[in-house]
């Protein structure tokens, strides 16, 4: 027996194929250029919690990272409130304070100016205090003397030092330092250096820079 199949019942049977076969093709991935896998839902939500742990482990005000910069090849000077070191001149610049009955805020010793042999040596005197002061480098050995008047280093003294000078004046310190030593900077009015007006200076030939600060213990 043979059947026959209606033309118009043809025609709505391939539209419905073609209708299904569009919708799949609606239905796929495009797929991108170039060869790439393409992403799924699954990578874009890992991707977007890696990011967002490394933003939240961020402080909110750090600093961006600087890129480190050379190190200076330039030779360290000794450099602070009261002491600079000049390497190609070897020359040491103390700025020295005197008062109230202190320098530099040391007293009986209790300070030490290092600076190396044959240094010249610079050092700018401001007096202080309502009392009248000087400086003087005197002997580190045998009882402290009572006055000024007899510096163990050439010029190593301020003008005025057994009279003092008044408080505002300054004067300029300049000599050369021997090749080894110690020594006390004191106080030359009268009386001053017995009362603990006095600290410690070091000629050091191993020392490459001055240094100033606390005596060690």
């Amino acid at each position: 027996m043979a059947f026959r199949i209606d033309s118009g019942f043809s025609r709505v049977l391939l539209m419905a194929v073609s209708l299904d076969m569009a919708a799949g093709c609606s239905r796929r991935t495009p797929e991108p250029s170039g060869g790439a896998a393409p992403a799924t839902e699954a990578t874009s939500a890992t991707e977007t919690a890696s990011t967002a742990a490394r933003v939240a482990a961020q402080p909110a005000d750090s600093p961006p990272v600087a890129t480190p910069a050379a190190p200076s090849t330039a030779p360290a000077a000794a450099d602070s409130e009261y002491v600079k070191w000049d390497p190609a001149t070897k020359t040491v610049t103390f700025r020295l304070v005197a008062g109230p009955f202190e320098f530099n805020h040391f007293t009986s010793g209790g300070g030490t100016l290092t600076v190396p042999a044959g240094s010249t040596n610079v050092w700018n005197f401001l007096q202080n205090d309502g009392t009248p002061h000087s400086a003087e480098v005197a002997s580190g050995t045998g009882p402290l003397p009572n006055s000024g008047g007899d510096p163990a280093i050439p010029r190593a003294y301020t003008n005025k030092v057994v009279e003092g000078m008044a408080q505002g004046e300054t004067d300029v310190i300049r000599f050369t330092a021997p090749d080894t030593g110690s020594y006390r900077i004191i106080c030359g009015v009268p009386g001053h250096a017995l009362s603990g007006m006095w600290i410690w200076l070091k000629i050091d030939p191993a020392a490459k820079a001055p240094s100033f600060g606390a005596t060690p213990k």
